[in-house]
């Protein structure tokens, strides 16, 4: 038989229920306006009864127990918290890149030719001072070309065309340089995140044991994730979401309730440690943005990434002068305590560390050399991909069939020795690599479970030291890009650049018998560098010295009437069409040089236009999610009034059971087994 005073027991329990329900409700609206704050609910559950648990068969007596305050869970969709937190990534990621190419695109925007506005700086178009140029060439043929005053104008309009490129190429390095800015302050916001990461997980981890959701285990003990400490659980989300916007990132709730989180591939943030992330810069001319993820050297079984915590940071700092800045820890001194991941590139499957985020924009902006992108060996990437390697070491295993089978001609082995880098010896028949000789009898085996991927002779015989063709697939495959295919800054600085080679050389090559240059871009070191053409584009001192010699280059003409032969040459150059490159890459397009500055123009605008319609598609995507998200997570003043009714329904109608109860327990008590006493 169950206690006569079960029932107000049951009745004091859904009470505390009731009540903590009515809290969590009022706690939930006041926080309507509190930013990452995920509404929260009292889970409750029936008391199970189970005569196996009470030790006796009570199968009636004990029914009906009532309920049970399990715990207080967020309500939380982690799928909808992955696909917001990616479409924030990719959001940012195409939003710095329109905002940048955009600016890029005000540099390039005057672009009619009957602009009346001569001066650069106030808006001046690089096509009126190429048809200014044009302008003076033809005057100066009209007049028999043996006016001094008129060759003078033609030397000036050549010399205004000079500093308009090399003011173009100035504001260009104005953008470089706010990028780069910008993506400093973001690399500094991401240390912090990190760091306030790193001590949230100590807290959490404390809270939890604190407040006792936890379940013993052989080893240690488990939390129970869906209650806790939610408030703390709300910042770490919030700064989960704001991570998640200069990169992809990746997290798992461990079972001690912390949180491990992966930014770009690596893991930053595992219990109370955190990495620290820094911008270093590779001198190709510009320079080249890089990013490198920065642990410490020792791993241990409590802290298997060998990451730091807070008092290992502070006493780095202090030791390297650091100032508290972890980039400059990182990026200038030399720290033998640290190791540095460099995630610019791509992994040994091809892919690139950081896709997304405005990392990604900003790396892609300051580095996209687009069809002018090099490798650090000074090859063109497109010339190779991961995928060729595979493909190059297929092909060497079909030779290798060959050989085996004794039909390898000397062309075979001239071709193996060229993807492999290795020797041929014909008359052995066989090809050296480092140490190993390949003589048909096993086949080359691929693995790329390594970064870079690895090749042996044989299945698990001698690792291959290769080279050639498929050590720079792979070397690209797995570079630090000295820029990247993506369409930045730097891409429309080479066009600019490609413009100034060519417009030079066909010019000079007019004047080439008599030795007289009339433009040139050599550098400091007096080289013709490409990459800096437009900032080092000037007239040559022989012109600007003797305007005439335009009209005169042999200078045996200096008292007769002069010929404009030469000029008319130079006129001819702005009919003909022309191609546009670096010499290892050809734009595609084929035009005349006034028509190549509508063509750079054409290219910035399908760009931009194109990277805003990925930035609005891509809005209305994350709109989307969010709007979703919200009404899982976000406190709903109307839902929340209406719960807020039925717990005080609930809470009345329990007190009236109490009531009745205790009615039912006096007439019990107090008017049972009385007939006749009265």
């Amino acid at each position: 038989m169950s206690s006569s005073f079960m029932g107000l027991y049951v009745q004091r329990e859904a009470l505390n229920i009731a009540q903590k329900a009515l809290d969590i409700t009022g706690n939930n609206i006041s926080n309507i306006n509190t930013s990452g704050y995920t509404r929260q609910r009292v889970d409750i559950a029936s008391i199970a009864n189970s005569k196996g648990t009470l030790g006796f068969n009570t199968s009636i007596a004990l029914a009906g127990q009532g309920s049970k305050a399990v715990g207080v869970a967020q309500i939380r969709d982690r799928w909808l918290d992955k696909r917001v937190r990616t479409y924030s990534g990719d959001l940012c990621d195409v939003g710095v890149k329109a905002n940048t190419l955009s600016d890029v695109e005000d540099v390039f925007d005057s672009i009619e030719s009957d602009d009346t506005t001569t001066d650069v700086n106030r808006g001046a178009s690089l096509a009126y001072f190429v048809n200014n140029f044009k302008a003076a060439l033809q005057s100066f043929s009209a007049d028999d070309a043996d006016r001094d005053e008129i060759a003078n104008v033609t030397m000036n309009a050549a010399q205004s065309l000079v500093q308009c490129v090399i003011t173009y190429d100035g504001k260009l390095d104005d953008i470089a340089t706010e990028t780069l800015e910008d993506a400093n302050k973001t690399v500094d916001r991401i240390n912090e995140i990190l760091m306030e990461m790193g001590n949230l997980n100590k807290e959490i981890k404390s809270a939890y044991i604190s407040m006792g959701y936890l379940t013993p285990t052989i080893m240690n003990y488990e939390v129970m994730n869906s209650y806790g400490p939610l408030e703390l659980k709300d910042s770490m989300n919030s700064l989960l979401d704001e991570l998640g916007q200069y990169g992809n990132i990746n997290f798992k709730e461990e079972t001690d309730g912390t949180f491990t989180v992966e930014f770009a591939g690596q893991t930053v943030v595992n219990e109370k440690y955190y990495a620290q992330m820094a911008i270093s810069t590779v001198d190709p001319d510009p320079t080249n943005l890089e990013y490198v993820i920065a642990t410490g050297t020792e791993k241990t079984e409590k802290n298997p990434y060998g990451l730091l915590e807070k008092d290992d940071w502070y006493d780095l700092h202090i030791k390297y002068g650091s100032g508290g800045d972890s980039q400059v820890l990182i990026r200038n001194m030399n720290v033998t305590e640290l190791n540095t991941v460099n995630i610019t590139g791509v992994d040994a499957q091809g892919e690139q560390f950081l896709d997304s985020g405005s990392l990604r924009g900003y790396l892609d902006v300051y580095n996209g050399r687009g069809g002018y992108a090099t490798d650090k060996n000074g090859n063109v990437i497109a010339a190779y991909s991961y995928a060729d390697a595979k493909n190059l070491v297929a092909e060497a295993n079909d030779i290798i069939e060959r050989m085996s089978k004794g039909e390898a001609d000397n062309a075979d082995l001239t071709r193996l020795a060229d993807i492999l880098g290795g020797t041929e010896d014909t008359t052995a028949g066989t090809v050296t690599v480092g140490a190993l000789v390949i003589d048909g009898t096993k086949k080359l085996h691929f693995n790329d479970d390594y970064a870079p991927p690895e090749i042996y002779l044989g299945d698990t015989a001698d690792k291959l030291t290769v080279g050639g063709e498929v050590d720079a697939a792979m070397n690209t495959a797995n570079m630090t890009d000295i820029g990247n295919s993506e369409k930045g800054i730097e891409y429309y600085r080479d066009m600019l650049n490609a413009f100034v080679k060519t417009a030079a050389e066909e010019f000079n090559e007019i004047y080439k018998d008599f030795g007289v240059e009339l433009f040139t871009y050599k550098d400091r070191n007096g080289t013709d560098n490409f990459r800096t053409a437009a900032e080092n584009f000037r007239v040559t001192d022989d012109w600007e010295n003797n305007p005439i010699i335009v009209a005169n280059p042999s200078g045996d003409n200096e008292f007769e009437e002069l010929d404009n032969t030469y000029i008319n040459k130079m006129l001819g150059l702005f009919t003909v069409e022309l191609s546009y490159g670096n010499g290892e890459y050809t734009d595609s397009q084929k035009v005349n040089l006034e028509k190549y500055i509508q063509h750079i123009c054409d290219d910035l605008g399908s760009e931009v236009n194109r990277q805003q319609s990925l930035y609005d598609a891509t809005d209305v995507m994350l709109t989307g999610v969010e709007e979703a998200r919200s009404e899982v997570m976000d406190v709903s003043l109307n839902e929340e009034g209406i719960n807020m009714i039925n717990y005080q329904k609930w809470y009345n109608a329990i007190s009236r059971m109490v009531t009745t109860l205790d009615e039912a327990l006096d007439k019990l008590i107090n008017g049972t087994g009385v007939v006749g006493l009265r």
